[in-house]
């Protein structure tokens, strides 16, 4: 029964990290290969079995229907397959235990390196945009909030990064994955209280990381209890798979391949742009927020968005944004209503990096609006420092 079970969750294991859709940088993305198989199954279980309507979105996407039913199919796949293993193999009882150790501790690597660097340059957790720090706290979803409080302390980011970092380096050393295990379980048990508890939607994939911890964990269940009970037995178990028996040489060349790609996947986004630090990096021409003049719409401030949005904020509160194109040229801002489908054009003037009017017609009406920069050093948050005493 420990081997049907080993052999039920390898497989399990195996084939959500093979179609859960996570986006590398220079290593094949698998699941776009393999996914249409498994999203037809999705749609078939989805009307079938769970009694989804036709127009059911079968998209193995996070915390998608599609990625519950998705993990509903892997669990009878992988019972189907652990049977097979043990109907086909009687003589000579297959355990895939050791094998499943070694993966998840090279993909929990990989994945904690990506988040670690994410959140010491910053990538994560970044600084708000001008239309975030604008919003009224009551407006704002906790999951913006949440990320937005993160993203305003770059020390406290470099903690969390640093940690995910340290757990990652400690994976790749029989020695260290103990330690590494029980930190990498606390890490991922404040992940998961943080993303049900802010609605963030990466609960199935954070608890599956949980997961990944927890088996790697397991053996030394008792070895730990033995431990912190003071017991006289301390003896630590072998979790190495031995396929490569004391071929030593070849060990150490397949080991340093591996870990040579996580470090490079992980760090290639940031050798790409030069973006260590995105704080201070470099934003888009005229990025910021703008208080406007008196005007006949209510408007009070514009915001140019780091991502090609401009945002318009009325007395109300209420914002509607457009994807942008600038024209430097003829000095034009073209704005694209997505929702309709309509497209404007306006003339700018500026001075220097800001725009300082805005000429022109938007659903049949015509503006002539005067702008102000606000200076980021006026934003309150920039302007609190540290202090080691409470006034």
């Amino acid at each position: 029964m420990n081997k049907f079970f080993w052999n039920l969750t390898s497989i399990f294991c195996t084939l959500f990290i093979l179609t859960f859709e996570f986006q590398y940088s220079i290593i094949p993305e698998i699941y776009l290969w393999i996914n249409p198989f498994f999203e037809s199954l999705v749609q078939f279980s989805g009307m079938y079995l769970t009694g989804f309507s036709v127009s059911f979105d079968s998209t193995i996407s996070s915390d998608s229907e599609g990625l519950y039913v998705h993990v509903f199919n892997l669990v009878l796949l992988s019972l189907i397959l652990a049977f097979l293993l043990k109907i086909f193999f009687k003589e000579k009882e297959v355990n895939l235990r050791f094998y499943l150790l070694i993966i998840l501790a090279y993909y929990l690597s990989l994945q904690l390196l990506i988040y670690g660097f994410d959140k010491v340059f910053k990538a994560q957790f970044f600084f708000p945009e001008p239309n975030t720090l604008f919003t009224p706290l009551k407006d704002l979803s906790k999951d913006i909030l949440y990320w937005s409080t993160m993203g305003m302390s770059r020390g406290y980011s470099m903690f969390l990064g640093g940690a995910e970092i340290l757990v990652a380096v400690l994976l790749w050393f029989s020695k260290t994955r103990l330690i590494a295990s029980i930190l990498g379980v606390g890490i991922m048990l404040n992940v998961v209280a943080v993303n049900f508890g802010f609605d963030i939607s990466v609960k199935v994939y954070s608890l599956f990381l949980l997961m990944g911890f927890l088996l790697i964990l397991s053996p030394y269940f008792k070895y730990l209890f033995s431990v912190l009970t003071l017991e006289s037995d301390f003896q630590k178990p072998n979790t190495e798979p031995d396929f490569l028996g004391k071929h030593e040489s070849k060990k150490w060349i397949i080991k340093s391949f591996f870990v040579l790609l996580i470090i490079i996947e992980g760090l290639f986004p940031y050798l790409k742009t030069g973006n260590f630090n995105d704080d201070i990096f470099p934003r888009p021409k005229f990025h910021g927020a703008y208080s406007i003049g008196e005007n006949e719409l209510g408007l009070k401030r514009l915001f140019i968005h780091r991502h090609g949005y401009l945002i318009f904020q009325n007395e109300e509160d209420e914002f509607q944004d457009f994807q942008l194109e600038l024209d430097t040229i003829n000095q034009e801002i073209k704005l694209v209503d997505y929702r309709i489908n309509e497209k404007f054009t306006l003339n700018y003037l500026h001075k220097a990096n800001t725009i300082k009017g805005l000429q022109g017609n938007i659903f049949q009406k015509s503006i002539n609006l005067k702008l102000k920069k606000i200076n980021p050093s006026e934003y309150a948050i920039n302007n609190i420092g540290f202090s080691w005493v409470a006034e």
